[in-house]
């Protein structure tokens, strides 16, 4: 699931509109939303502020599947 997608899953999952998230994450809903729309990268900090909200792991909604699994396969060999 590509992140925007997997972003406003997570959002409507819990109920929230795009202007709480923004104002429960202290960015503005304008910002909320270009990074839901995939227009625009958030910085660390606030991608874990929108993942700590919605209740998922910063992972599963800010990192390519493909780097994900490349990412958690990292040290695992011998």
């Amino acid at each position: 699931m590509i992140m925007n997608a997997a972003l406003q899953n997570a959002r409507k999952l819990r109920g929230l509109t795009q202007a709480q998230i923004a104002k429960l994450a202290g960015i503005d809903r304008t910002v909320y939303t270009r990074i839901e729309r995939g227009q625009r990268i958030p910085t660390v900090n606030i991608a874990i502020r929108i993942a700590d909200i919605l209740q998922v792991d910063v992972e599963n909604i800010f990192m390519p599947v493909a780097v994900n699994r490349k990412h958690n396969s990292i040290g695992t060999c011998g």
